[in-house]
């Protein structure tokens, strides 16, 4: 099944929150408050790599949006947000994803989804309109969590 991600907020505007929607035949919101995102780049710092606290924490999101939705065989489309890092990202996803159990083949890749996604509208009305209510808000822990133990050696 072809699962949609999009974002609105970019992660390292550290000033607003960040939205990470998924859309298919079901959908689903993350949210990523500023303060948290702080204490996310304030570890990145601390460990010397400040350069990879967007791209990294923006893997470690769309993990925690999907982790529950994802099944064998699945098709992961990330809207393009980091052009550069793309494969960095998609390849950090997939092995965050493969890391579960059940889970033992998917693909992932980057490309416009374009405004008429689903997911698009769920991420930039939650943003637009602050319906901070309506989606699972994620702590600092648990992004560097999964960002130290299931990623390994950054």
């Amino acid at each position: 099944m072809r699962i949609e991600i999009d974002q609105s907020g970019r992660i390292e505007y550290t000033n607003q929150p960040t939205m990470l929607a998924f859309s298919n035949s079901q959908s689903g919101l993350l949210i990523i408050l500023s303060r948290e995102k702080k204490l996310v780049q304030k570890y990145f710092r601390k460990i010397g790599k400040p350069r990879l606290f967007a791209y990294l924490t923006f893997a470690a999101g769309i993990y925690l949006l999907v982790r529950n939705v994802v099944r064998n065989r699945d098709q992961l489309i990330i809207d393009r947000e980091y052009p550069g890092y793309e494969k960095l990202i998609s390849r950090k996803v997939k092995e965050l994803v493969l890391e579960d159990s059940k889970v033992r083949d998917i693909s992932v890749s980057t490309g416009q989804i374009g405004k008429k996604s689903k997911a698009h509208d769920l991420a930039w009305h939650a943003t637009r309109y602050r319906r901070h209510r309506v989606g699972r808000k994620i702590s600092a822990q648990e992004l560097i969590r999964i960002i130290k133990i299931k990623s390994g050696s950054i």
